[in-house]
């Protein structure tokens, strides 16, 4: 498998990673003996990254994935994710502090490798799309309280929402690692919008990424 540089994390990660989410769903549904196999057969293929949320399963995703990380003794890097809620907005960093405490029991882990915030990013606060400017005067402050006190080592957020939003997001540098919509249908993200072309246009936000020395994780 081969291993590339995620940014300027200094973290070297195999080209695929491993999703534990609702898609797959076998870690918010299956058997601890099948979970267990399949991050077994993962880890032998040399996937090093695991992918989590504490919205997977309402938190099952995590309490799988790092009961079978402990069981096979696997060094891998795990990233995972929390979302705000309209209510959460009165207070954001006790809450991200809460939800990575949440995630960290759930895990069995001290610390996680990336921590991202899961929200999509807007121009107008409204439910769970996230206003960007709560995103960056409040989230990144807090994440970054928490990589100071050894919580998390990295943290980044997910490239959904608005595309103006996001390359904002980017451009701040305040993130590590954005995880980017790129695929066979709207390769926007990386390129020219094709005539015709359903969906958003993300306005080449890897090449932003890029040149912000951000790692990238593709998405969807």
């Amino acid at each position: 498998m081969q291993k590339r540089a995620l940014g300027r994390t200094g973290l070297e990660v195999s080209v695929l990673g491993y999703g534990a989410g609702a898609v797959g769903g076998l870690f918010t549904k299956g058997t601890a003996a099948e979970q267990s196999r399949a991050a077994g057969r993962a880890i032998d293929a040399g996937i090093n990254y695991f992918d989590t949320a504490s919205i997977y399963g309402n938190g099952e995703s995590e309490r799988n994935l790092g009961r079978a990380l402990a069981g096979l003794k696997a060094k891998v890097i795990v990233g995972t994710k929390f979302r705000l809620a309209a209510s959460h907005r009165a207070d954001v960093a006790a809450f991200v502090t809460q939800s990575l405490e949440e995630s960290l029991k759930r895990l069995g882990r001290d610390h996680v490798d990336l921590l991202q915030l899961h929200n999509p990013l807007v121009a107008n606060d409204s439910g769970d799309r996230l206003a960007i400017e709560i995103a960056l005067a409040e989230v990144a402050p807090a994440l970054e309280k928490l990589r100071t006190a050894g919580k998390t080592r990295f943290i980044g957020f997910s490239g959904v929402g608005e595309p103006p939003a996001l390359h904002q997001a980017v451009e701040s540098k305040l993130f590590d690692t954005v995880q980017v919509v790129y695929n066979a249908l709207n390769p926007s993200a990386g390129g020219p919008a094709p005539k015709g072309m359903p969906g958003l246009d993300y306005g080449r936000l890897l090449d932003k990424a890029k040149a912000a020395d951000m790692g990238t994780i593709i998405i969807r």
